[in-house]
């Protein structure tokens, strides 16, 4: 409630809230106005009518105010490609879309709470998929050949272990229906960071990347960036780190045309950290401060 209450205040200060919230009332105002302009009624009558009218207005923009500071998903249409915005769990998504998973630089497969957690959807992508060490020396063979993937460091020196070669952030593998993005950087305590310039540069790799493969399939990404602890320059909300993908997104070019669209996933209870109304901004101006 509190957090629905935070978005209620947001809307006070928002002039394309208010202007989507008075045009029914307004319509009614000047449907009503129209019809007097035609019949002869009494003051009294105009008095009530006009009554009627306002308490309507009160009514209808208290009930929009409290369905929009709730909602739980948006669509989106930025420059004719449809970005649906919700919650859900991306391991249940459809066959027929390619869902994204977040890697960090050197596409790490050592889930041990160390170098990747058990928690995390790598952690849980991993364990799922590639369940045998057989499984895990397969994908690590496929990654290392794949022609697509940017080396842009090899025989990395780790102290606290791992794989030693550091690819391009924003890099996909694509695994079946699932492209695996290098998202993260580590550092010599394997621990995940990423400078903001760091985190739009490797969106806007990230997008360029999904243009050549997505193949007119929808794409489905969770809040990328949502569980790197360590923004190193920047801290950021979930908010902000929705806003930085749409506008990486915008900004972008890339064209998503029906049927495929894009799909952002978010985790649970974050939903409820998102003013989905506000997003409404980017299908024509992008952030707005």
């Amino acid at each position: 409630m509190i957090k629905r209450i935070s978005k209620m205040k947001d809307f006070l200060f928002d002039a394309n809230f208010w202007k989507a919230a008075f045009v029914i009332p307004g319509l009614s105002f000047t449907l009503a106005a129209a019809v007097l302009g035609f019949i002869d009624l009494e003051n009294k009558i105009k008095i009530i009518l006009f009554s009627c009218l306002t308490a309507f207005s009160i009514i209808y923009v208290i009930i929009y105010i409290f369905v929009k500071s709730g909602l739980k998903g948006v669509t989106l249409n930025i420059d004719g490609s449809v970005i649906e915005i919700t919650s859900g769990d991306i391991f249940q998504q459809d066959a027929n879309c390619y869902k994204v998973i977040a890697f960090n630089e050197f596409f790490d497969t050592k889930v041990d709470d160390n170098i990747i957690s058990v928690s995390s959807l790598n952690g849980m992508y991993l364990l799922n998929k590639y369940p045998n060490k057989d499984n895990i020396i397969d994908f690590d063979n496929r990654v290392a050949i794949d022609p697509r993937l940017k080396k842009i460091e090899e025989n990395v020196h780790r102290p606290l272990g791992g794989k030693t070669t550091r690819y391009e952030l924003g890099s996909i593998f694509k695994d079946n229906d699932y492209f695996l993005v290098a998202f993260s950087k580590f550092n010599d305590r394997n621990e995940a960071n990423l400078r903001l310039t760091e985190y739009a540069t490797c969106l806007l790799k990230f997008w360029d990347e999904v243009n050549s493969l997505y193949n007119r399939k929808t794409v489905v990404i969770p809040l990328l960036g949502s569980g790197i602890t360590r923004h190193r320059d920047f801290n950021a909300t979930n908010q902000e780190l929705l806003e930085v993908i749409l506008w990486t997104f915008k900004i972008s070019k890339v064209k998503f045309r029906e049927p495929s669209k894009v799909k952002i996933l978010i985790h649970g209870n974050q939903i409820n950290d998102i003013n989905l109304y506000k997003l409404k901004e980017f299908e024509n101006t992008g952030i707005q401060r």
